[in-house]
C-alpha cells in the first residue's frame, strides 16, 4: 500500500527544522549532535542529504568553523567519543558508538586478522593498503609521516597512498586514533580498527546484515524524511540483494515523493505531511 504523496519542499522542510534543533559551539555539543543522528558528515555536507557540522556549527566564521570542527574531531575521536574516518563517499564522516558496530558488522571483516587479505584477494584492497595494513597491524600505532617514509618513493606525491589509506579506513581496517603536530604540520596516527575498538568488533559479532542495514536505515531515514531506494543503496553502496532486507526490518512504509517510490518511517510521515 502506497502511503501519501510528499512533494520536495516538504521533504527539505523536515530536514531545515532538523538541522534548526542544533546549534555547535563545543565538543560536548558535537558529541550530542552525532549520537542524535547517528552518523553525519565531519565538515561539509555531501551527499545523500545527509548534514554536516558546518550546517548546525555556531558560527559563520569560516576560519573558526575549521578551526573548531578540526579540533572536535581530533578530541572526540582520541576519547573514542565517536567514530571519525572517511566512511560515506570517502568523505570525513563522524559515526555514533552506538551505531558503529552496525557499521562494523557490514564492513565484510569478522575481526580477524586476515579480514585484510580476504578484501585483497577479492580485489577490493590494493597491495600497497594490504602492505600498509600489515605494518601497522605489526608496528603500530604509526603516523602518517612513518607510513609515507617507509612506502612513498622520493618524489612521489603519495597519490596511490592516501587513497590505500582511504581504502582501509573505509573498510573499518584500519582507524585514526589521535593526532600529532610536528615538522610545521600535523599527521593522523594509526591503528588496526580491532585493536582500536575491540568491543565494537565484539558488539558486530552479535548483529545480522539484516538488523545491521535496519538499524542504519532507521537512522538515515529520521534525518533525511524520506529516500528512493537507489538514494539509499548508492550512499552506503550496499549489495541490492540486502535493500529488500533492510527496508523489511526497520519497518518502512513506502511514499510517493515526487513521482519516485521512496522510504520513510511510519513516525515521520505526520511531521513530513505538515511540513
Amino acid at each position: 500500500m502506497v502511503e501519501p504523496r510528499l512533494r520536495p519542499v516538504q521533504v527539505a522542510r523536515y530536514r531545515s527544522a532538523l538541522r534548526r534543533r542544533f546549534r555547535l559551539r563545543s565538543a560536548a555539543a558535537c558529541a550530542r549532535f552525532v549520537d542524535a543522528l547517528g552518523f553525519c558528515y565531519a565538515f561539509t555536507a555531501g551527499p545523500g542529504a545527509v548534514p554536516g557540522v558546518f550546517d548546525v556549527i555556531g558560527t559563520r566564521s569560516v576560519d573558526r568553523m575549521w578551526s573548531w570542527a578540526w579540533r572536535w574531531k581530533d578530541e572526540l575521536a582520541t576519547r573514542r567519543r565517536v567514530f571519525y574516518g572517511r566512511v560515506l563517499r570517502r568523505k570525513p564522516t563522524f559515526v555514533s558508538r552506538a551505531l558503529l558496530p552496525a557499521f562494523y558488522a557490514l564492513s565484510g571483516n569478522v575481526g580477524e586478522g586476515d579480514d585484510h587479505l580476504a578484501a585483497y584477494e577479492a580485489g577490493r584492497l590494493s597491495r600497497l593498503a594490504r602492505d600498509l595494513y600489515e605494518e601497522i597491524a605489526r608496528q603500530g600505532p604509526l603516523t602518517t609521516w612513518d607510513l609515507r617514509h617507509r612506502f612513498v618513493p622520493r618524489g612521489d606525491r603519495g597519490h596511490s597512498f592516501h587513497r590505500a589509506l582511504a581504502d582501509l579506513q573505509e573498510r573499518f581496517l584500519i582507524a585514526k586514533v589521535a593526532e600529532v603536530a610536528g615538522r610545521g604540520a600535523y599527521a593522523f596516527i594509526w591503528d588496526t580498527f580491532t585493536r582500536w575498538m575491540p568491543d565494537v568488533v565484539a558488539a558486530a559479532a552479535r548483529l545480522t546484515d539484516a538488523e545491521a542495514a535496519a538499524a542504519i536505515l532507521r537512522a538515515y531515514l529520521r534525518l533525511a524524511g524520506a529516500a528512493p531506494p537507489a538514494e539509499v543503496a548508492d550512499l552506503f553502496r550496499w549489495p541490492p540483494s540486502l535493500l529488500p532486507a533492510a527496508a523489511a526490518a526497520a519497518g518502512t512504509v513506502t511514499v510517493r515523493l515526487d513521482r519516485t517510490d521512496a522510504w520513510s518511517l511510519p513516525e515521520l510521515i505526520p511531521r513530513l505531511v505538515r511540513a
